[in-house]
């Protein structure tokens, strides 16, 4: 049987001398998650001074013996790198649960949900496939968009477009194609109401094409001002898990950048305002076990080509995690555990939110989930004496790429969280919410300068329970 791991126990590969001892026994543990959950609910205090927890606010300050600041300066045995810590530490005010947790798919209900709380009550849909199924106006907005990287093309057009058309000349062509089909386009394209029948992706095979339980819903409408909105809805079971993708003007280049730049609202509304048009949103799709996990003005910039004269959008970024009784999923820049000889990949369920003052200009909602059982109401932890003799030990081996590749590197640890995090479940295809320690921060290199990371990049993720360490994905942002 394939025991589940969330481990990177290298030691043995790693140069680790007079500045850090090599541990004497392995740290981790989490090879079997009975184990782990049989830990969790040993010896367990809860706010109430009983066996069963209360739902009363928790101070794990006191609990665990942790203080609420961390400052550290730690170097690897190669000498190649450094990790300082100034973090303060922030502690949740709830019990920490264990909560099973398995994928969602889709139903017709959800779908009909989605498409009220995006396209409203009576949507006016064109054939996402067909031919002359774009409006006028929304040809005329992209001309514009286009005109003004020609015109700028030395400046800044060419590192816009410059990838996908090569020549200048190739643009030119390609705007005089948009002009024509502009031209030609109806004012509003013949319309009617959306019609819920889903459909089956290709998916092929050497031995051709095969039949999935998969399936997706497209939707293109014609808004009143002419501009065109989609919708895709992904509901899976087979091929990746199921997503939720709305944008609220298929001209418009939306992402959502969650990198450390960071910009002065722009907009007319406050945070507090794009969270409530986000989450009244939320609510419509019938979605209330998300916590807004993270949130930033941002600008967005085509191609992320951000140079003066560029023109962008202003808008606030939120990023939805799930939270159960009040605990939070804690976000990090990685959206993934990664796979190894116990585990397979694990995609973290998360919405992406794009507010302006028109409302929600986007929305991404992937890898949803549902809880299944709440396993361990109010898990033990480790005493954070042991968590921090663990990342002490371990900041410094887990992905060390600076003493093999002999350059130097820095690790700028600027926050230190514990949430819950989800990994997938040993036996089984669905996954676990469990409580985790995240050392948050910024990296600097021998290449580049401070890399700002939003405090949301973990360079340790360290199982509050036995210690092991959870193994997250690679940066994305």
């Amino acid at each position: 049987m394939k025991k589940q791991v969330f481990i990177i126990l290298i030691a043995s590969l790693l140069l680790l001398t007079a500045c850090q001892p090599t541990p004497e026994s392995p740290i981790v543990v989490g090879k079997d998650q009975d184990i782990m959950i049989g830990k969790a609910e040993e010896d367990a205090v809860y706010a109430s001074g009983t066996s069963e927890p209360d739902g009363k606010t928790v101070d794990w300050y006191a609990r665990l013996g942790a203080p609420e600041h961390y400052t550290a300066s730690l170097v690897s045995g190669g000498g190649h790198l450094k990790v300082t810590v100034d973090a303060p530490i922030v502690l949740p005010d709830t019990e920490l649960p264990i909560v099973r947790i398995t994928p969602v798919k889709f139903s017709d209900e959800d779908a009909h949900r989605f498409v009220a709380a995006f396209l409203g009550d009576n949507p006016q849909c064109v054939d996402p496939w067909g031919e002359n199924n774009r409006t006028r106006a929304s040809y005329e907005k992209e001309i514009l968009m286009r005109r003004d990287a020609l015109e700028h093309w030395n400046e800044y057009g060419n590192l816009i477009y410059g990838e996908n058309f090569e020549t200048r000349e190739n643009f030119e062509r390609y705007l005089q194609k948009l002009m024509a089909q502009a031209v030609n386009a109806p004012e509003r394209p013949e319309t009617f109401a959306p019609t819920y029948e889903w459909e089956e992706p290709h998916v092929w095979t050497p031995e051709g094409e095969k039949r999935t339980n998969d399936r997706y819903l497209t939707f293109l409408t014609v808004n009143a001002d002419g501009s065109q909105s989609r919708l895709d809805i992904f509901s899976s079971s087979e091929y990746g898990n199921s997503s939720v993708r709305y944008q609220r003007d298929i001209v418009d280049d939306v992402h959502y950048p969650i990198d450390g730049a960071k910009w002065q609202n722009e907009l007319n509304l406050s945070e507090a305002d794009a969270r409530a048009e986000a989450e009244r949103v939320l609510a419509k799709m019938g979605i209330s076990h998300l916590g807004c996990a993270f949130a930033k003005s941002v600008r967005i910039y085509p191609a992320d080509v951000r140079l003066d004269g560029v023109p962008y959008r202003a808008y606030w970024a939120l990023i939805y995690t799930p939270a159960v009784n009040g605990a939070e999923t804690t976000f990090t820049q990685q959206s993934t555990t990664e796979p190894n000889d116990y585990a397979r990949e694990w995609e973290y369920e998360r919405c992406y939110v794009l507010v302006d003052d028109g409302g929600v200009a986007g929305l991404f909602y992937n890898d949803p989930c549902v809880v299944q059982e709440v396993t361990v109401p109010a898990a033990t932890l480790l005493p954070y004496e042991k968590i921090l003799d663990i990342f002490e030990k371990m900041v410094l081996i887990v992905e060390n790429n600076a003493d093999p590749m002999d350059r130097d590197e820095q690790y700028c640890i600027t926050s230190v969280r514990l949430g819950l995090v989800s990994i997938p479940e040993q036996n089984g295809e669905g996954g676990l919410l469990v409580p985790a320690w995240d050392f948050l921060g910024d990296r600097v290199d021998e290449n580049r300068a401070a890399f700002v990371s939003d405090e949301r990049y973990s360079f340790l993720t360290i199982n509050a329970i036995d210690g092991s360490i959870i193994k997250r994905g690679s940066w994305v942002g």
